[in-house]
């Protein structure tokens, strides 16, 4: 059995290690969470921080990727095999504004980004 006895060198330099940590992990961290809202400040949008206001969300893309994946279109009408189903009739889907005069909302598929009410994509789900 191997023992390990800590002498007062060790203990004072492993001390000096842990308040180091203590001392600049804060600070890392601050610099980097200001850094991230101080980027969004200058794209224009809302900071990330927990009920962040929609207003600043992007729009979803049709030519992104995901929404490709799961044939995402801004009008259900557009998509025969929506057959009359749209966004808000959705289980992922959530309203949070009006832009433009049309409903749009949250969906758990498109993580921080809205899509239209009148929106549809292979995804939907009934809403229960």
């Amino acid at each position: 059995m191997i023992e390990s006895k800590m002498n007062r060198r060790g203990f004072f330099s492993t001390l000096a290690k842990i308040t180091g940590v203590a001392v600049v992990a804060p600070a890392a961290l601050s610099a980097v969470f200001s850094s991230t809202a101080e980027a969004q400040k200058k794209r224009g949008g809302a900071p990330a921080a927990g009920g962040a206001a929609a207003g600043g969300m992007p729009m979803v893309d049709p030519n992104d990727s995901v929404a490709k994946a799961v044939k995402y279109v801004e009008d259900f009408k557009k998509a025969p095999e929506a057959k009359g189903n749209d966004c808000m009739g959705c289980g992922f889907y959530a309203k949070k504004e009006v832009r433009n005069g049309k409903e749009v909302g949250t969906c758990t598929i498109f993580a921080g980004k809205l899509v239209y009410g009148q929106g549809w994509c292979a995804s939907w789900n009934k809403k229960a």
